[in-house]
């Protein structure tokens, strides 16, 4: 991007977007790369994974896909990982299914950065451990996030 490029893009495209990078760094992969992909959020890494090009300027910036699992409780490996994000995209289906044009599409936003959080936690068990789930996209200067976040399980319990 330059200087101070703006996009402006809507919601419900960068849910679709989110969505769709999950499904195709994921389930359309073979295992090994999947698993590869995995190990690098893992370590750390924000893994680039596309990029978005605007249909007016033809400008492009790239999408980068990002893990924060510092409230992730248990063992963190794989398999447990394939479980909860299997999940969040149930729960997006679900959502999809049932507001067919995402219309009441429910985000928080920071306006300090500018992130969205797309509001559908998504809640495992596995053993006696809770996991929840959820996306965000954050605009940086030179790229596009779609961040899974483990959240706090606390407070989505009543």
């Amino acid at each position: 991007m330059t200087d101070k490029q703006s996009i402006d893009i809507d919601t419900r495209k960068l849910f679709n977007l989110g969505a769709n990078l999950l499904v195709a760094g994921f389930i359309n992969q073979k295992p090994e790369q999947a698993k590869k992909l995995f190990k690098e959020l893992k370590q750390g890494t924000r893994v680039t994974a596309g990029e978005l090009k605007a249909d007016s300027s033809g400008s492009t910036i790239p999408v980068k896909l990002e893990l924060e699992r510092s409230e992730y409780r248990g063992q963190f490996n794989y398999p447990n990982f394939e479980i909860s994000l299997k999940s969040l995209l149930q729960k997006f289906e679900t959502e999809t299914r049932k507001d067919k044009e995402l219309k009441d599409l429910r985000t928080l936003t920071n306006d300090s950065n500018g992130s969205i959080l797309f509001n559908l936690p998504s809640g495992v068990k596995i053993g006696e451990d809770v996991n929840v789930l959820m996306m965000s996209i954050e605009p940086l200067d030179d790229c596009l996030v779609v961040q899974l976040m483990f959240m706090n399980p606390e407070q989505f319990m009543a």
